[in-house]
């Protein structure tokens, strides 16, 4: 009798659930879905080769980027997003301004500079290999890449455009609206703006290290290097630049074992005390990745260490108390050499033209962005229109003034004290 009785309860149930998907279905999709399928996230990229034989050492390699899931019309998209100066307020900086590929994926700047030549209070962090860190940013506040790319956009000192206004000029774009609309179902929205966005850096990911290789057992590495290795470990380096990203992956306070840190901070410096409140985190920052640190110079949040071996001897001295011998430094200088992408390394140096750079970059690209994109109509015609506006030129001042600056101007600048989104 019970169990007559529970076939019908069910059997009513499945027949209600039938009912209500009915009526669902003749119902019009609503917005909240739609940006819900918009938003579909991919596994986190920290978690990449979790299953890898060394996953549980100090460090994993990357898997090659074509083995994460990708979506063509949102890279191309994120790609004509990221280098638009438009997205700032008056046209003269881009997302590549401070992250320009052949620098690191950084500017080479001290502290970078955003409209109106305004400067910020931290160091431009390399977008290469970012997908690998846990959270965006020198203080973590951001959780994700989509959520950090739209904060520079806002931003008083960087680009210091409003959102709204954007988005209305993105849909505004018959070239935007159309490649929005094949990207999202639902179009230009913030947080599309923020994923296609993400979808740029995510590409700018490089597997290419001899180090990588060496992980994959695809070659070793020079004797110099693997005694750097070797060192880095006993030293305990190790201890925070560790995993996939070889840090990016845990907080640290500056100079822990020093009352020196303040050098390192400017004026109304907090770390992850400005969002946290607690005062362990007054100065306590991301620990920064490692691949590519080679080509990142100045060093530190605040970029107030000039090269990578000034870099080695005083992470030396303040973290873990030992002064290092010069052999020390040359052996780790070697060894953090070794993550460094052979892209950049040799032919990329000797190209002459700037179209050579270009094709050049274009191949290093997945898919169509290595040369479909560039070449599709719809993005030809809007690079065009970009370029007819004077944007381009605007943007392209913007950065020869830039670099012409120097780290020193940048640190002694009074608008130092203004809070930079990195």
């Amino acid at each position: 009798m019970t169990h007559v009785t529970g076939t019908r309860a069910l059997a009513g149930l499945f027949s209600a659930a039938l009912l209500i998907t009915g009526a669902q279905a003749s119902e019009p999709v609503d917005a909240d879905y739609q940006a819900f399928l918009s938003a579909l996230g991919d596994a986190p990229w920290i978690n990449a080769n979790a299953d890898h034989p060394s996953a549980n050492e100090a460090y994993r390699p990357i898997p090659p980027l074509a083995s994460f899931p990708a979506d063509t019309a949102k890279r191309d998209l994120g790609f004509a997003l990221f280098h638009d100066a438009s997205l700032s307020r008056d046209g003269t900086v881009g997302c590549n301004t401070c992250h320009m590929g052949m620098m690191g994926g950084i500017d080479g700047l001290s502290i970078a500079r955003g409209i109106d030549g305004e400067l910020g209070q931290r160091n431009t962090p390399t977008i290469f290999n970012a997908a690998f860190n846990f959270r965006q940013f020198w203080d973590g506040r951001a959780f994700n890449l989509d959520a950090q790319s739209i904060e520079p956009i806002v931003n008083p000192v960087e680009m210091g455009h409003d959102l709204s206004q954007v988005l209305a000029s993105l849909q505004a774009d018959p070239s935007y609206q159309a490649m929005f609309a094949e990207a999202y179902p639902d179009g230009v929205t913030a947080a599309n703006l923020g994923n296609a966005l993400s979808q740029h850096t995510k590409d700018m990911t490089r597997t290419d290290s001899p180090f990588n290789a060496y992980l994959n057992d695809e070659r070793t590495l020079s004797e110099q290097a693997l005694r750097g290795k070797d060192r880095f470990n006993a030293l305990g380096c190790v201890s925070c630049h560790n995993g996939i990203n070889l840090g990016g992956n845990s907080y640290q306070p500056v100079a822990s074992n020093f009352n020196t840190s303040l050098q390192y901070a400017l004026q109304g410096e907090e770390g992850l005390y400005a969002r946290s409140g607690r005062e362990q985190d007054r100065l306590v920052f991301k620990v920064p990745q490692l691949h590519n640190v080679g080509m990142t110079a100045p060093y530190y949040h605040d970029g107030s260490v000039p090269t990578l071996q000034d870099a080695i001897r005083r992470m030396g001295a303040q973290e873990v108390g030992r002064t290092l011998s010069d052999e020390d430094v040359n052996d780790i200088s070697a060894f953090l050499a070794s993550l460094s992408s052979e892209f950049f390394s040799g032919s990329m140096h000797s190209m002459m033209s700037d179209h050579e750079l270009e094709d050049a970059v274009r191949n290093q690209m997945p898919d169509r962005m290595g040369g479909g994109m560039m070449e599709g109509e719809n993005h030809q015609q809007h690079m065009q229109q970009m370029m007819q506006g004077g944007m381009h030129q605007e943007h392209m001042q913007h950065m020869q003034q830039m670099m012409r600056a120097t780290p020193d101007s940048a640190a002694d600048s009074d608008a130092s004290t203004h809070q930079h989104a990195h």
